[in-house]
């Protein structure tokens, strides 16, 4: 019998994850907040309409062999009721969050099941409830154990990549490396990625990025300087049209993650004696934005 999945939270990340799930032949749930009658993701130029049944009430479901925890990372308290009733004795829960504390945010929902930590590399964004834009990227990295080997089998037979890492704190700081700039910037500017063309937001970006890689040090996970300079050109190199996630969330006036991003590096940093200031600025920036309803 094929595996289960349930995917909490079909928003972009979610939509397009549960997307591979399916093409891969495995039976697939989605729990959502807002409902909608069929999730259709639009990938490479073509439309898939995903066959999975759209639940709104944990009530509704059971329990699941995979849960792919989608919602952003500030969002996950409001899944415990998905969780219980999704996580059984062999359920694994699969993070497709933001930031470095994974199992810090999960385990305590999870009923004692398994909480594999995952780094997604993923461009996309959802335009309403049930309709999802695939831009770039489709790829997973999990821990290299028994749970992850067994994330690979569920995704071989579809488009998404799933690659085993012996280290993936070194994985998760380094993208957060990244995300401290990439989504903080276009958020706060209201513009996407070619706003990091102006060398002065270059220059913030890589300052930004550069109080990461000293707090990641401080806890012992070597992420080399080169990195803060490499990924501020790639960003400027990327398509006119493609933004942040947060961007997109302020964009719809949703609430934003900038505390699982920035708030990370800042929170992490004072425990080891690393100021950021610049990242604590865009905490208060962020901050500021997000209580005010995205707008």
């Amino acid at each position: 019998m094929a595996p289960s999945v349930a995917v909490v939270g079909a928003g972009s990340v979610g939509g397009f994850f549960a997307a591979q799930a399916r093409m891969a032949g495995n039976h697939v749930t989605l729990c959502v907040r807002t409902g909608f009658d069929k999730l259709i993701v639009e990938t490479g130029g073509n439309e898939i309409t995903v066959d999975a049944a759209v639940h709104t009430d944990p009530a509704e479901v059971s329990f699941h062999d995979w849960v792919l925890l989608a919602v952003k990372a500030h969002q996950t308290a409001t899944t415990a009721d998905w969780l219980a009733a999704l996580c059984g004795p062999s359920t694994v829960v699969v993070v497709l969050q933001n930031g470095v504390e994974h199992r810090e945010r999960v385990e305590p929902l999870a009923h004692g099941a398994e909480v594999l930590p995952a780094v997604v590399r993923y461009g996309g964004e959802a335009i309403e409830p049930g309709r999802v834009r695939h831009y770039t990227y489709g790829m997973l990295t999990v821990p290299d154990g028994e749970a992850g080997r067994r994330l690979v089998e569920l995704f071989e037979e579809s488009a998404a990549q799933v690659k085993l890492s012996g280290d993936l704190d070194q994985e998760a700081w380094s993208k957060l490396v990244t995300n401290v700039a990439a989504n903080a910037i276009p958020a706060i500017t209201l513009q996407r990625f070619p706003v990091f063309r102006r060398p002065e937001v270059a220059d913030l970006a890589q300052a930004l990025m550069m109080e990461c890689i000293a707090v990641a040090g401080a806890v012992g996970v070597d992420v080399p300087a080169e990195l803060a300079r490499s990924e501020v050109e790639r960003l400027s190199g990327l398509p006119d049209h493609v933004g942040s996630s947060m961007l997109y969330d302020r964009l719809a006036g949703r609430s934003l993650e900038y505390d699982a991003l920035n708030g990370a590096v800042v929170r992490i940093g004072a425990r080891h004696g690393v100021p950021a200031p610049l990242n604590r600025a865009m905490v208060a920036l962020l901050g500021a934005i997000s209580e005010g309803g995205g707008s």
